[in-house]
């Protein structure tokens, strides 16, 4: 699944676990577990093999561990972000070794990404998501001059990553014409580009927020003197 996918259903599984008894989800926070499994890709010079430990179940419980211990219910909405990256994403589309070290195994369905079902899951976590997000508030705030938002950064970067990872061999000219020369890739590419403009205009509000609690600071300062 592409990063897209992996950040949307992120916060479609997190939030069904977020509210008054979980702890409201920090946005920025889930949408960047989402794709921390995938740390595997920069790992690759180091021999570790993609969708392997990564992506087990087993690893990211004992690494949440702590978590759970001190924060409890509030902890579970970010671990539930980390493992539906591998336990229903890449489950879906991939094949991953999610029972690691107690099986060397790979399970999953093994759907093209590119395919018509796994474009579905792409288009589906995104509606999902930007409908939740409507509904319950998120939207709003995650696009208002708010110094919260500042870690949309995070996000961001790391959807911005994975686009130039597909695009960085390709001339621009015939990227362009391989993208159109197929509605699913058109969607697809459409997909992040409207998610990229979001995390980055979410990031532009949180430093706008900065930037104006700077100044009425230094104009209080001066008003002072």
């Amino acid at each position: 699944m592409f990063f897209l996918g992996h950040m949307a259903w992120a916060y479609v599984w997190a939030t069904a676990f977020a509210g008054r008894r979980w702890g409201r989800l920090f946005v920025p926070a889930g949408l960047g577990l989402a794709v921390v499994s995938d740390i595997d890709l920069l790992l690759a010079g180091f021999g570790v093999v993609h969708h392997t430990f990564t992506h087990s179940f087993f690893f990211w419980l004992v690494v949440f561990a702590p978590f759970l211990v001190v924060f409890r219910l509030k902890s579970v909405p970010y671990f539930v972000a980390v493992a539906q990256h591998f336990a229903f994403g890449d489950l879906l589309v991939g094949k991953v070794m999610i029972l690691w070290p107690f099986s060397q195994s790979y399970y999953g369905l093994n759907i093209s990404m590119p395919s018509v079902a796994g474009v579905a899951l792409e288009t589906v976590g995104l509606s999902l998501a930007l409908g939740i997000g409507y509904f319950k508030g998120d939207l709003r705030r995650l696009l208002s001059v708010d110094v919260r938002n500042i870690p949309m950064v995070l996000p961001f970067l790391a959807l911005l990553t994975s686009m130039l990872f597909f695009a960085v061999d390709w001339p621009f000219v015939l990227l362009v014409e391989y993208v159109w020369s197929s509605p699913l890739l058109t969607t697809v590419v459409l997909e992040h580009i409207v998610l990229a403009l979001f995390l980055a205009f979410s990031t532009t509000q949180g430093l706008r927020s900065l930037i104006i609690e700077s100044s009425d600071n230094m104009l209080e300062r001066f008003r002072e003197n």
